[in-house]
C-alpha cells in the first residue's frame, strides 16, 4: 500500500480538487463540483496538471522494509458545459442623423460568451421594428438602416436585440438600444396663411401693432427657430416687424396724402446652417383722417367793382379753397365771417361772392371781406 504526499497545487485556487488514492499504474481522482471557471477573477483553466512529488512504495522482503520514491504527473482535462450566457459589451444608446442613406451601418452590436467552442458562438436577432427601418446581421451584429429616417415622423426607436449562443441548450440575453434620430434642417418655414391684410389710421402712434404674421418650421432647435423680416414694399421703413414674434408695428409717422397703400413682402427664415425660408404678402391700407384744413389757392383776393351797378345782385368774384383730405373730409363750405353782409354774400358751396346793392365810391372807396372755408369733417 502507498499514499501520496500533498500535491503541489494551490489549495485556495482549486479547493474542490481532492486526490484520494494512487497505484503504480493509475491514479484515482475524485472531483466534486469542478467547473471550468477559475474562482479567481479573469482566470480560466482547460486542464490541470498535478505533480505528485513523492510516492512511497512499501515492499516487504525478508522481514525488512525498503522505501523507494518515484514521481508521477497527472493531467486532468475539463470538459466545457454551456453554463455561461452571452454578455453585451455594446452601448445601449445611439444617435443617428435623419436622412442617413439606406444600408448605412450605424452600429456593430457585440456580445461575448466565456464558454468555448460551439457554446461560445453567438447569433444575433432583432425584434420587429416599426416600418422595418433597421436590420441586424445575425453573425456579424451589424446594425443597418433599412428604410428612410425622418425625425419629424418618428424621433426615437427602441431596438430589442437578442444574443444567443449555439449550445445544445442555448443561453440568450437581450439588450434594448435607445436610438435617437438627430434633426437635420430639411424643412422650410411655412406661412399659413400666405396673405395678410389690415388697415391703420394715418395718425397712428409709433409702435402701434398693426397685425401679426406666423410661420412654423417642423425641425427642432436652431433648425426650427423662425426669424421674420420685411424684404420688400417699404423702402421708407414706415413699418417694422419683430424678428421673433412676427408682429408688424408702425415705425414712422404715416401720411395718407403721401402714401395710402402698402404691399409688403415678409420673409420667414430658419436659423439652420443651410438657411431655408418662405414668404408672405401683407397689404396695409392707410385710413384717411381729417388732418388737413382747407387752403385758399389765391389768397388774398383783389376785386374791382364799378359804382352804381345795376342788375343786382350780381357775381363779382369766386374764391376757391382746396382740402387735401379724401371724401368726405375734403368737401368745403364757405361763409362771410367779417365784412358788410348787407352788401356782399358768398355761395356756401361754390364760393361765388355776389354784390347785393349798388356802391357809391364817394361814400366808401374800399371794402374788406373775410371769407372762411370749412371742411365737412367732424
Amino acid at each position: 500500500m502507498w499514499s501520496p504526499t500533498t500535491p503541489e497545487i494551490c489549495n485556495d485556487m482549486f479547493p474542490s480538487l481532492l486526490l484520494l488514492a494512487c497505484s503504480s499504474r493509475w491514479v484515482a481522482l475524485v472531483l466534486r463540483a469542478v467547473t471550468r471557471s477559475c474562482p479567481r477573477p479573469h482566470r480560466r483553466i482547460t486542464s490541470l496538471t498535478l505533480r505528485i512529488a513523492e510516492l512511497r512504495v512499501d515492499i516487504r522482503v525478508m522481514h525488512s522494509i525498503e522505501y523507494r520514491v518515484s514521481t508521477l504527473w497527472v493531467t486532468i482535462i475539463l470538459r466545457d458545459v454551456n453554463d455561461m450566457a452571452p454578455e453585451f459589451v455594446s452601448p445601449d444608446e445611439l444617435t443617428v442623423a435623419e436622412n442617413t442613406p439606406v444600408n448605412t451601418v450605424v452600429m456593430a452590436v457585440k456580445a461575448v460568451d466565456r464558454d468555448e467552442g460551439r457554446n461560445s458562438y453567438i447569433e444575433y436577432s432583432l425584434e420587429p421594428v416599426p416600418d422595418n427601418r433597421f436590420t441586424l446581421g445575425p453573425v456579424d451584429g451589424l446594425l443597418q438602416i433599412a428604410g428612410p429616417l425622418d425625425r419629424e415622423t418618428r424621433a426615437n426607436y427602441s431596438l430589442v436585440v437578442t444574443a444567443k449562443d449555439r449550445g445544445a441548450v442555448p443561453n440568450a440575453r437581450t439588450l434594448t438600444i435607445n436610438l435617437k434620430i438627430a434633426d437635420e434642417n430639411d424643412n422650410s418655414p411655412i406661412f399659413d396663411p400666405k396673405q395678410y391684410s389690415s388697415s391703420v389710421p394715418e395718425n397712428a402712434s409709433i409702435g402701434l401693432s398693426v397685425l401679426q404674421v406666423s410661420a412654423t418650421d417642423s425641425d427642432e432647435g436652431l433648425n426650427g427657430r423662425v426669424r421674420y423680416s420685411i424684404v420688400a414694399g417699404d423702402k421708407n421703413r414706415d413699418f417694422s416687424i419683430g424678428e421673433d414674434t412676427g408682429v408688424i408695428r408702425v415705425a414712422k409717422n404715416l401720411n395718407y396724402e403721401r402714401r395710402n397703400h402698402y404691399l409688403l413682402t415678409v420673409q420667414a427664415e430658419d436659423s439652420g446652417g443651410d438657411v431655408r425660408y418662405d414668404s408672405a404678402t401683407v397689404t396695409i391700407s392707410i385710413m384717411d383722417i381729417n388732418d388737413n384744413p382747407p387752403v385758399f389757392l389765391d389768397s388774398p383776393y383783389l376785386v374791382y367793382v364799378m359804382e352804381n351797378m345795376r342788375g343786382l345782385p350780381t357775381s363779382i368774384a369766386t374764391v376757391t379753397a382746396f382740402d387735401a383730405d379724401n371724401p368726405p373730409y375734403n368737401r368745403v363750405n364757405y361763409l362771410v365771417k367779417d365784412g358788410d353782409k348787407s352788401l356782399f354774400a358768398v355761395n356756401a358751396s361754390s364760393g361765388e361772392i355776389s354784390l347785393l346793392r349798388a356802391l357809391d365810391r364817394e361814400e366808401e372807396q374800399h371794402y374788406s371781406l373775410t371769407v372762411v372755408a370749412i371742411d365737412s369733417g367732424e
